[in-house]
């Protein structure tokens, strides 16, 4: 079943609400965020309720990671149009970080502590040999850059990926977390809307840029 689409405009500011983030539209917002708990911990990129682990885990088994996937990727899915993270009555903060944080704890793989932000996450998945740029999987990371070959300032979740290598990425913005199709093999094509689900475009820098030309990276931390 395909996921329903974002409209273009909110793809638009696909990439804001980041460290680093670009320049926001405001022709159209999404669909206004569901009700939110607000319990649990308030600081702001709050990270595990007290008691719960803090330390990341080794990477899983086959059978074990893609269970611990597909529970992450859920995660991430049900908090789709919303601005808070909040998940299992923990806030999270709003940046594109806690999006990916929060959905690892539900998937019971938490992330370590200090990885608040994307140039975190990203130190740690080179730390262990985990960045690269071939195809990815559900529950891997992308990390993207606000500009064509620039360093990593986002992170999303990758959803699911089609047979041409498509990746959906779940991505948190100002406006909430959306989806967002990134095909690293075919960087400079655009999704249109009788063609395939290649790359979304977003606005970085005042113009628009294919999401595949932003990559850095897939990296597998599970």
């Amino acid at each position: 079943m395909s996921s329903p689409r974002v409209p273009f405009l909110a793809l638009a500011v696909a990439l804001a609400g980041c460290a680093g983030s670009s320049r926001a539209a405001h022709d159209r917002a999404l669909p206004p965020p569901a009700t939110q708990s607000r319990a649990g911990t308030r600081d702001p990129g709050a990270g595990p309720a007290p008691g719960s682990p803090r330390k990341a885990q080794a990477r899983l088994a086959p059978p074990a990671r893609e269970a611990a996937a597909r529970r992450a990727v859920a995660a991430a899915e049900a908090l789709v149009g919303r601005r808070e993270i909040v998940a299992s009555g923990v806030r999270w903060g709003d940046g594109c970080a806690a999006l990916v944080r929060a959905a690892f704890a539900e998937a019971g793989a938490p992330l370590p502590a200090a990885a608040t932000d994307a140039p975190a996450l990203l130190a740690v998945a080179r730390q262990r040999g985990a960045v690269r740029r071939s195809r990815p999987a559900p529950g891997d990371l992308a990390f993207l850059a606000d500009r064509p070959g620039g360093p990593a300032e986002h992170v999303g979740l990758v959803a699911s990926v089609a047979p041409d290598g498509t990746a959906l990425v779940l991505h948190h913005t100002e406006r909430g977390v959306v989806r967002i199709h990134v095909n690293a093999a075919q960087p400079w094509k655009a999704r249109t809307d009788g063609g395939k689900a290649l790359n979304d475009v977003v606005l970085v820098g005042g113009g628009r840029v294919t999401a595949g030309r932003l990559l850095v990276g897939w990296a597998t931390l599970l």
